[in-house]
């Protein structure tokens, strides 16, 4: 179940699957926004704190997830979702989708079974990830 602090943030109830996906995706987005900190001593003080935000975001989903998957997972985890994080992870779900078309071609001019079949796997993982981001999305747009 989903429900809304006054500050626009929607606490998410995720299973230990979810929280893996999130783990990673919030490190791709922290990943994917690090080269605006090479020039943030140029941006105004509105854009710092804007890049402030989504890496705080992100700190905040890693911090409710924890950084390693534990020994016994919870069967629950509370996760902040923003609405920025939700954009950025909309955004991570459309390269994993696109990642896997990619993965289709070099897989069908692949003639190697054990290849084909490493590319299968990843293919597996990256689709179960976008489905569990779409609900996780999903799921907080509708708690917003």
């Amino acid at each position: 179940m989903s429900a809304v602090k006054r500050n626009g943030v929607a606490i998410v109830g995720v299973d230990p699957s979810t929280a893996d996906v999130l783990r990673r995706q919030a490190l791709v987005v922290l990943d994917a926004n690090h080269h605006f900190f090479e020039e943030i001593l140029s941006f105004g003080p509105a854009a710092q704190f804007a890049l402030s935000v989504r890496y705080r975001d992100a700190f905040a989903v890693l911090d409710a997830v924890s950084w390693a998957r534990p020994d016994v997972p919870p069967a629950s985890v509370d996760v902040p979702i923003t609405p920025g994080l939700a954009e950025q992870l909309l955004t991570c779900r459309y390269e994993l989708g696109h990642t896997n078309l990619d993965r289709l071609a070099m897989r069908d001019a692949e003639s190697d079974p054990v290849v084909r079949a490493e590319i299968d796997e990843a293919i597996d993982v990256d689709r179960a990830a976008a489905i569990a981001l779409d609900r996780l999305v999903a799921r907080a747009a509708a708690a917003f």
